[in-house]
């Protein structure tokens, strides 16, 4: 892509609020592109390019993982970067937002771009049974994974969402706060020199099915999760 373009990157688990924060972000004048604006568990769209989805997909596989089932490496080679480029061309705009949940598990794919990267973390007894029932109604696409198996994935994906912030320091919104999360999207715009552009009226808080108090904290079967939850909450409220 051209590199007189600046690129926002969404960056969060499955199902952690990544979808309602580029909807936001869209309204503020980020450019997704021909991403889906609709499906049945998310009626306001993924935010996802199809083709972003399907190259990371083929990334994981070639490298012995998926989704669900990451490698604890993954090898890119030249045509992945040449095929990641074709498909932010199709994005017009000069700032550009790009979302998928398996960026984090394929890190390798954009370390070579200036990301404006921002986090969104989601408890993980809720994005556990948010993934849960979506796979349960969707037997044929989605693995049936135990709960411990999938707060372990979930585990997963924000060791890997922490590392880059350790790597190079982002802001990180909290999704369980619904009530704040205009502010938190526009402080993060504002961490990158970004002017939002009047109010969003995108997210939908009768959407989401779980509320933010912290009783969820009792249903949490990996400790690792509890731990890493507090780390990336304390991140997400400096």
């Amino acid at each position: 892509m051209g590199g007189h373009r600046t690129l926002v990157a969404i960056l969060g688990m499955h199902r952690s609020g990544t979808s309602a924060v580029a909807g936001m972000l869209a309204d503020h004048g980020i450019e997704f592109g021909p991403v889906r604006k609709r499906n049945r568990f998310n009626p306001r769209g993924n935010r996802e390019l199809a083709q972003l989805n399907e190259l990371h997909e083929a990334v994981l596989e070639r490298n012995g993982g998926s989704w669900w089932s990451p490698p604890e490496s993954v090898d890119v080679e030249p045509g992945d970067i040449r095929r990641r480029d074709e498909i932010l061309a199709t994005v017009q705009g000069e700032t550009v937002g790009v979302k998928d949940p398996r960026m984090l598990v394929c890190p390798e794919l954009w370390h070579d771009l200036e990301l404006k990267r921002i986090g969104v973390i989601r408890n993980p007894a809720s994005v556990r049974r948010s993934l849960a029932r979506r796979a349960a109604e969707r037997p044929h696409r989605h693995p049936q994974l135990s709960a411990q198996r999938w707060e372990e994935l979930w585990v997963t994906y924000n060791r890997a969402l922490l590392a880059e912030h350790r790597r190079a320091p982002f802001p990180v919104v909290d999704f369980d706060r619904h009530d704040d999360l205009d502010r938190q999207v526009a402080v993060a715009l504002g961490f990158w020199d970004l002017d939002p552009s009047g109010d969003s009226a995108f997210f939908d808080r009768d959407l989401v099915k779980q509320g933010r108090d912290g009783s969820w904290r009792t249903e949490v079967e990996v400790p690792e999760a509890l731990e890493l939850w507090d780390v990336l909450a304390a991140i997400a409220g400096t």
